[in-house]
């Protein structure tokens, strides 16, 4: 029971960890306007995802692993890109505010079906 308890305090941390680095790049970096809308609907996506992901690996389903592996790593790339604007010019802003929510979306999905069936 208490490493359960441990886990969660974690994974909860985690995820405000994330959000204050993003909110920090939305700030003091340069993300478009309608990528901090999104962002506000996707990362507490991300985190409950997260927390399901975990789940689906305490019951035996190995393979969810990769979920709370790669949506935090998302997320923290995508606030790190966007807290430096330097980077702006090999990745352009657009394409790569698609391609992380996107992806963001996408995985969410799967996990989320996954855990259903």
């Amino acid at each position: 029971m208490g490493a359960a308890i441990a886990e969660l305090l974690f994974t909860f941390l985690l995820w405000v960890a994330l959000a204050i680095l993003l909110a920090a790049g939305a700030i003091i970096g340069a993300m478009p306007r309608w990528s901090k809308l999104v962002a506000i609907v996707m990362v507490p996506l991300a985190g409950v995802t997260t927390f399901v992901a975990i789940d689906m690996c305490s019951r035996h389903m190995r393979w969810a692993i990769v979920f709370p592996v790669l949506l935090p790593l998302l997320v923290a790339l995508y606030a790190l890109w966007a807290r430096f604007p330097k980077y702006h010019a090999a990745l352009l802003p657009r394409p790569t505010s698609l391609a992380a929510w996107g992806l963001t979306f996408g995985l969410s999905v799967v996990a989320l079906f996954a855990a259903a069936m």
